[in-house]
């Protein structure tokens, strides 16, 4: 997936980079939707069958890379191999010197932190507050993923262009928090569903941000960039889990201080607004200097 997005920034200038990297999401939307029913109908015939399909969409995907898929990254814009930046932290230290990826390495682990208020905890919450089944929590993750694909492979062609990479990233965040809250306030079933707008709407943020930052960096460290933003992802898959369960816990046991089953949600909200102000910051502060 690193490569992957590696390989987009590459291929992609800076005016359509932003909708290449939405294409990423549009697949992990169709996905959301086609694993699982594909996994469904072949474990009917046997409980090893999803994952011999899942080898064999593996060995395709190789076979398009290595056969059919052109290299992206000229001779001229490769370097030497250095252990020192092959880690999160030495990539890190390494990336300091851009200014703006530093800022915008942070907010997105705030959001990645966030978004495992629906990510980690969506199942539990909406059974307890709502007595959903099995079924119906399927359906709503079904339309998340209609959602993600037609917001990120098809409204944001549209929208980027419009408002641009930096209002995009606000506008994205703000959609975000928005979405956050509304859901850990939400009272009634239906409300879950008409809530997965704005929340959905807000991926137009991150292939945004993913662009501004392509954009801060030489073509022979787009590699190294995507590598760092996986690291974040990782790190917030083993902070957001432990964050917003045992949130979700602490305020639903039977001798919770009071009860707010919703507090995941309104925790990851005020993530996404400090995501918002630190992304904020760090490119005004970046245009300052750049009038300067």
């Amino acid at each position: 997936m690193t490569t992957g997005a590696a390989y987009i920034a590459d291929v992609s200038t800076p005016e359509n980079r932003a909708k290449n990297f939405g294409m990423i999401g549009a697949a992990f939307g169709l996905g959301f939707i086609i694993g699982p029913t594909i996994g469904g109908l072949l474990g009917g015939l046997g409980s090893r069958v999803p994952f011999y399909a899942a080898a064999a969409l593996a060995l395709l995907n190789w076979v398009y890379g290595y056969f059919v898929l052109p290299e992206s990254l000229s001779k001229e814009n490769r370097r030497a191999f250095s252990w020192k930046r092959a880690n999160p932290v030495g990539s890190l230290l390494h990336l300091k010197k851009y200014p703006a990826i530093g800022g915008l390495a942070f907010a997105i682990l705030l959001i990645y932190i966030g978004a495992h208020a629906i990510m980690s905890n969506w199942n539990y919450f909406t059974m307890y507050r709502f007595n959903w089944n099995e079924k119906m929590v399927g359906i709503s993750l079904g339309v998340v993923g209609i959602l993600v694909a037609t917001v990120q492979g098809g409204l944001i062609r549209v929208i980027n262009p419009w408002l641009g990479n930096e209002k995009s990233v606000y506008t994205g965040l703000a959609l975000y928090a928005s979405g956050m809250l509304l859901f850990g306030l939400a009272t009634e079933s239906w409300m879950m569903f008409a809530f997965l707008i704005p929340y959905c709407l807000g991926g137009i943020a991150m292939p945004a941000i993913q662009a501004v930052m392509a954009g801060h960096v030489p073509a022979n460290m787009q590699g190294e960039l995507q590598g760092t933003v996986t690291s974040l992802m990782s790190l917030a898959a083993i902070i957001g889990p432990l964050l917003m369960n045992n949130l979700f816990f602490y305020f639903t046991h039977s001798e919770a201080p009071f009860l707010l089953p919703g507090a995941p949600f309104l925790l990851a909200s005020v993530l996404m607004a400090a995501s918002a102000l630190i992304a904020y910051r760090t490119l005004h502060t970046k245009k300052s200097q750049a009038t300067i």
